[in-house]
Formats: C-alpha cells, sequence, structure tokens
C-alpha cells in the first residue's frame, strides 16, 4: 500500500502534479488541509481515492479536522494540526495519538517536513507543497504500508520536472 500525504496547497497544484504525473503506484492521497478542495481536484484528475481534513483555511465545517483512518491494519490520525499547537510543541499531538490508540499521526500546518519517531507513534508531517517555510523546499511525503510497518519518505517536489 503506497499513500502520497500532502498538505498546504493552497490551490497550488503545479508540483504535485508534477510529482503524481510521475509515478502510477499511488493507492491513496491523503491530504491534511488548507485547501481540501485540492484533494478533491487531484482525486478527479488522476483517478486515486483520496482522504482529507480540513485546514484553518479551509472555511467550512470546523468539526472535520481529525479523522482516523485504518489501512492495512495500521490506525492512522489525520489532522491539520493547527488545535494542537504543532508550530509550538508535539506534547499535545502526541496526547492525543495515545488517547486515540493510533499508530501514526500524519499532520500539516506548520509547512516543515519532518519525521520522528516517539515510542511505537509515527509524526508525519509532509511539509508544505505550495509554501514551504523554514528554509525547506515544496515538500509532501510518501509512505509504504508493508509487512505490518509503515515507511515513510518526505518527497522534495522542488527537484521533480
Amino acid at each position: 500500500m503506497k499513500l502520497f500525504v500532502v498538505s498546504d496547497t493552497h490551490g497550488i497544484l503545479k508540483y504535485v502534479r508534477n510529482y503524481l504525473k510521475q509515478v502510477d503506484d499511488i493507492d491513496y492521497i491523503i491530504h491534511l488541509g488548507d485547501y481540501y478542495t485540492d484533494a478533491e481536484t487531484l482525486s478527479k484528475e488522476f483517478n486515486i481515492p483520496t482522504k482529507y481534513v480540513y485546514g484553518n483555511c479551509d472555511f467550512t465545517d470546523k468539526d472535520k479536522t481529525d479523522k482516523i483512518i485504518e489501512i492495512c491494519g495500521k490506525k492512522i490520525l489525520l489532522t491539520h494540526g493547527h488545535r494542537y499547537h504543532v508550530k509550538f510543541e508535539k506534547d499535545t499531538i502526541i496526547i492525543k495519538a495515545k488517547e486515540s490508540k493510533v499508530d501514526a499521526v500524519f499532520f500539516g500546518h506548520t509547512h516543515i517536513p519532518m519525521i520522528s519517531k516517539h515510542g511505537h507513534i509515527l509524526l508525519l508531517n509532509p511539509g508544505s507543497a505550495s509554501m514551504p517555510r523554514g528554509g525547506s523546499n515544496r515538500s509532501a511525503a510518501v509512505v509504504s504500508i508493508e509487512n505490518n510497518e509503515i515507511i515513510p519518505q518526505i518527497i522534495n517536489l522542488d527537484e521533480i520536472n
């Protein structure tokens, strides 16, 4: 199973499109908010199913900012992250992950890519596919789930032609 995880596209899809045109083995697009409608656009354009949550710039139903999905026996919390203060600390989101009994948390909001492990819980932020911060490049992540393991990889979208 292969997931393409993206966040904070803010209506700018050029870099994501360039990547998705070059691959044919993505099973799901996971969009972590801030222009969730971009997920719907990509899903239709590339015929790839999508899962998404709303971010702080998605001016719609604010109750849909968290979603737990199960893929290949792994429970993953999807959230934009703004409600968990991810720009300032990670403790709040780790507590939420433990309470939710998930294997991983995928979040955005900071526009800075990050992969870290806290006990058995994987934290993944794919960064921003449109407006990177902190000296990072435009980025997304590819996550493979195989042999009962979640394997994340940050993709530098600026390197894709």
